[in-house]
C-alpha cells in the first residue's frame, strides 16, 4: 500500500468513525457493491450486517468503507467526502446531518494535520455531503 492509499484510508476511516458516533446515526449505509459482494457463495463479507456490532474502528478494504466514499479535490488540500447513512427512529434527519458535517469536517482534517504526503499551507478545505438513505 502507498502513501496516499494510507492516507485516504486514513481519510475513510477518520470520517466513518466520526458519523457512525453521532447521536441519531442508525448505521453506515453500504453501497451496491458492498452489498452485492455479501452474496457471493463463498466469500467472506466484506462489509457486516448493518444491524451486527459494528468494529471500534471502520475497516478499509480494497480502499472502501461502507457507506463513506472520499476523493481529493481539484486543489492542493482539497478533499470531498461523501457519507451515506441511516437515521434512527425519532430522530430528524435534518438534525442528524447537520451534526454529522461538522464532526466529519474535524476528524478529517485531524487526520490529515502532520499526515505524510499532505502539503502544507493551511488546514485542509474538506466539503463534507451527507445522504440519508433510510430510517430505522
Amino acid at each position: 500500500m502507498n502513501g496516499d492509499a494510507r492516507l485516504r484510508g486514513a481519510v475513510l476511516r477518520a470520517a466513518a468513525g466520526a458519523a457512525k458516533d453521532t447521536p441519531g446515526v442508525a448505521f453506515l449505509r453500504p453501497g451496491f457493491g458492498e452489498l452485492l459482494r455479501r452474496t457471493v457463495p463463498g466469500r467472506p463479507s466484506r462489509t457486516g450486517s448493518p444491524a451486527a456490532a459494528a468494529p471500534a474502528a471502520p475497516a478499509v478494504h480494497d480502499g472502501r468503507v461502507a457507506g463513506v466514499r472520499a476523493e481529493r479535490g481539484p486543489g492542493p488540500g482539497q478533499w470531498r467526502i461523501r457519507v451515506h447513512l441511516a437515521v434512527r427512529r425519532g430522530h430528524r434527519a435534518l438534525d442528524v446531518t447537520r451534526a454529522v458535517r461538522p464532526r466529519v469536517v474535524a476528524a478529517v482534517r485531524e487526520a490529515l494535520e502532520g499526515a505524510p504526503g499532505v502539503e502544507g499551507g493551511g488546514p485542509p478545505v474538506v466539503t463534507v455531503t451527507v445522504t440519508v438513505t433510510d430510517i430505522t
